[in-house]
């Protein structure tokens, strides 16, 4: 069973959380490179990289990433009708 505790907060604590967030982020991607394999994306590259430090190139990105064109239909929003 799980328990959620709401927290009580304060407004300059919420605006740290995005950044506590990143910062928690880049502590477990720098543990996890140093004692395992790890695979990511980088500069539309997927790199592979070894506890080791040696970086390998495993496929190039850069076709994957579309640039979609906006339309006015993604920006109305339907008015719910009760």
């Amino acid at each position: 069973m799980t328990v959620l505790n709401q927290m009580q907060t304060t407004i300059q604590e919420e605006d740290q959380l995005p950044a506590l967030a990143v910062q928690a982020f880049n502590n477990a991607f720098k543990q996890a490179s140093s004692t395992a394999v790890v695979v990511y994306a980088k500069d539309q590259q997927l790199l592979k990289r070894s506890a080791s430090g040696q970086m390998q190139v495993l496929q190039d990105l850069s076709s994957a990433y579309v640039v979609m064109s906006t339309s006015q239909r993604i920006f109305n929003r339907n008015n719910s009708v009760e």
